[in-house]
């Protein structure tokens, strides 16, 4: 074997083994007595003389947790691994997430799954094992899965202090229930030309079937400002647009609660997007999703959100 040969087959391992690092693993449990499953990812210098946040993430309609660990190119584990928290990409029932009553055509929704008490159980779960900062336990989703966090922030306003939603509005459903009684910040990442999630509200559209009513982002906005007392903007800025080819310009406002900080409201407002994940792979065909902005990494826009969030 020449030198060349084992000099390529040694970084190859090397390169392996490092990406290999990032993976996470399947925990499967049992909830409403059916079978469930979520991805973890810990990061390996945990120490259980310190306490770590949480950053749930959740998959769209017709994904898997694996799939979108996969599709934003493991970046949240990277981000774990740096700042020290745990990320969790929790399956949907049938690859479904019952985010309320705005259709039935998802599984979850049609069965009424009870996708809040599964999140709760997984935090029960991990919380067996591990040590949680749970004054900042955070929720993050695309689509489906954006649709789900509003939800959460809904109904467990006391363990999620906020939530990050791509590629969704706040359907008319969840916009008529009870507000939350504790405030949990929120960002919005939307695309102007979102061919399933209108910008500007009005039908999620799959397939030409309409799946239930939605507000606009504006209208949105203005609810979660509402429920968090954020009457201000405290920042606005343009991104640079790094990538010409990508059809994508970004505008970002922050509005703040005045009396306290860090209950916020964020927008970032991508023209020309589509129903993507900013800065990760496509995993549909463009003529059916739109632009992907490839101007910053969608990852680490929310992670740097919920820093902003975090108490001690």
């Amino acid at each position: 074997m020449g030198q060349k040969t084992v000099i390529f087959i040694f970084l190859i391992s090397v390169f392996l083994k490092t990406e290999g690092n990032f993976h996470s693993e399947t925990i499967y449990m049992k909830h409403d007595g059916m079978d469930r499953s979520f991805e973890l990812y810990v990061p390996q210098n945990y120490s259980a003389a310190k306490s770590y946040p949480v950053v749930f993430v959740l998959h769209g309609g017709g994904g898997t947790g694996k799939g979108l660990e996969r599709h934003t190119m493991s970046r949240f584990n990277r981000l774990a691994e740096k700042d020290e928290f745990l990320a969790v990409y929790p399956n949907g029932f049938k690859k479904s997430w019952n985010d309320g009553t705005r259709d039935t055509f998802s599984v979850a929704r049609k069965m009424n799954i009870d996708d809040v008490g599964f999140i709760e159980k997984i935090l029960d779960n991990i919380g067996s094992k591990f040590n949680l900062d749970e004054k900042n336990i955070f929720a993050c989703g695309i689509s489906n899965g954006g649709f789900m966090v509003q939800r959460l922030a809904f109904e467990l306003p006391e363990k999620i202090r906020g939530i990050a939603v791509v590629a969704a509005n706040l359907s008319e459903v969840q916009s008529k229930k009870e507000y939350p009684e504790k405030p949990v910040s929120v960002l919005f990442i939307n695309g102007t030309d979102d061919p399933m999630v209108p910008y500007n509200g009005g039908h999620v559209t799959v397939f030409r079937q309409k799946r239930g009513a939605i507000l606009s982002v504006e209208q949105s906005l203005e609810i979660w400002k509402t429920i968090n007392g954020c009457s201000g903007k405290t920042k606005e800025s343009v991104f640079p647009d790094k990538n010409k080819k990508d059809g994508c310009t970004t505008f970002k406002v922050v509005w703040e609660n005045p009396e306290i900080p860090k209950i916020k409201v964020a927008s970032i407002k991508i023209d020309g997007g589509g129903h993507t994940w900013p800065g990760a792979t496509r995993n549909l065909p463009k003529q059916l999703v739109g632009n992907t902005c490839r101007d910053f990494n969608g990852c680490d826009e929310i992670w740097s959100f919920f820093k902003s969030l975090t108490i001690n």
